[in-house]
């Protein structure tokens, strides 16, 4: 059965999809930071406490490290960002919890939120992006 999506919809990283794709969600991460001899061997999770809401996330290390080093810096999502690559990049700032197109729109601030739904098709197939409701239980 084929879920009906829209602007409305929320969306987030399928983090198992990564894996079942043979994809390095840490790579990812390390590129962001600019640092491709980043350690990617240590990845026991950190407690990433939520500036906003104070919620407490266990996170692998790189990617509090762009939560940190990275992400709400002007250059962390530009208009030469390709825009799959900063729908990516929004989820991850916003710590993979869901967003809906709408939302992701006003962070990226491009294009329009009906461009940004035809994307999602792409963003699934690059990045894992799916709708809340199709992701696999772990």
């Amino acid at each position: 059965m084929q879920l009906h999506v829209d602007t409305g919809t929320r969306f987030h990283i399928d983090l198992d999809w990564w894996e079942r794709h043979g994809r390095n969600l840490r790579r990812f991460l390390s590129e962001i930071l600019g640092d491709e001899n980043a350690d990617l061997a240590d990845d026991a999770p950190l407690d990433y406490i939520d500036p906003t809401t104070a919620e407490v996330h266990q996170l692998d290390p790189l990617w509090v490290r762009v939560l940190i080093d990275r992400a709400g810096r002007s250059d962390y999502i530009t208009s030469s960002t390709p825009l799959t690559s900063a729908i990516l990049r929004a989820l991850v700032e916003n710590v993979n919890r869901p967003m809906t197109v709408v939302q992701l729109h006003r962070r990226i601030n491009r294009s329009t939120p009906e461009t940004l739904l035809r994307l999602m098709r792409t963003a699934r197939a690059e990045y894992g992006i799916v709708p809340v409701s199709e992701a696999r239980p772990s």
